[in-house]
């Protein structure tokens, strides 16, 4: 989970249109928040990501849901208020369900800096208090089969693309070619560009990729012979943002 920023109310989304959906919904049931443009706008905030557990939602294989941070159940009239909008997998939002968040509060990517409440340890969050737990329970996020696997998995092959980094970084210490400098740079921009907002799964990349000596000894070594450029520290600087 990631710190995500809110925009303003999309144009389509206005007052009347609200009013007469929101009607429509306390009479109906009917699934008013289920329209295309409205789901765009919400993918647009989180990189197509779902807001909760990061899984990429432009898979095939995945779905996305408008999820209510204030369930719908219990707040009727605020079924189309932007601020309450995220998007979601179906998993995390059947997770989370018609949970009171306001009797029993959770982390919300919109308002609040998850690694304030969350630490990830061995591919596992861990709470630093008690929004941080309930957002730990309620959501699932340590849910063995659906995202402790998946998160390992994600972060054995960052760390074996790592030390193959500092195997292309031992060869150009051996032979200082243009060639050899960039591979190393190559493969440490792709290491990085895993660990920007924009990436699945990038709290976990970051976290992983701030926590390796061998990346820091890399990045030292790069510095010393002057190939560690402007681009790589600034997505250095942004991935660490992104730790956990």
């Amino acid at each position: 989970m990631i710190k995500l920023e809110i925009n303003s109310t999309p144009i389509k989304l206005t007052p009347t249109f609200v009013a007469a959906k929101t009607a429509e919904f306390i009479a109906n049931k009917t699934n008013v928040w289920n329209i295309d443009w409205l789901k765009e706008e919400l993918l647009k905030l989180s990189y197509g990501k779902c807001a909760y557990c990061e899984c990429d939602l432009l898979e095939e294989a995945k779905y996305m849901e408008v999820e209510h941070f204030e369930d719908k159940a219990n707040n009727p009239n605020k079924v189309l208020v932007w601020e309450n909008l995220l998007p979601s997998c179906k998993k995390c939002n059947g997770s989370k369900s018609t949970h009171d968040v306001i009797a029993d509060p959770i982390v919300n990517p919109f308002n609040d800096t998850p690694s304030a409440h969350l630490t990830l340890r061995l591919y596992r969050f861990k709470h630093k208090d008690i929004k941080g737990k309930n957002t730990i329970e309620v959501i699932g996020l340590n849910d063995t089969e659906r995202l402790v696997k998946k998160r390992f998995e994600v972060g054995v092959q960052l760390e074996k693309t790592i030390e193959k980094a500092y195997e292309r970084q031992e060869s150009f210490e051996e032979n200082k070619t243009i060639k050899r400098r960039n591979k190393i740079l190559d493969i440490m921009q792709d290491i990085l560009r895993e660990c920007q907002k924009d990436s699945i799964y990038s709290a976990t990349c970051s976290t992983i990729l701030h926590s390796s000596d061998i990346y820091n000894e890399i990045r030292q070594k790069m510095k010393y012979n002057n190939i560690w450029n402007s681009e790589l520290e600034a997505f250095h600087n942004e991935s660490k943002k992104l730790i956990i």
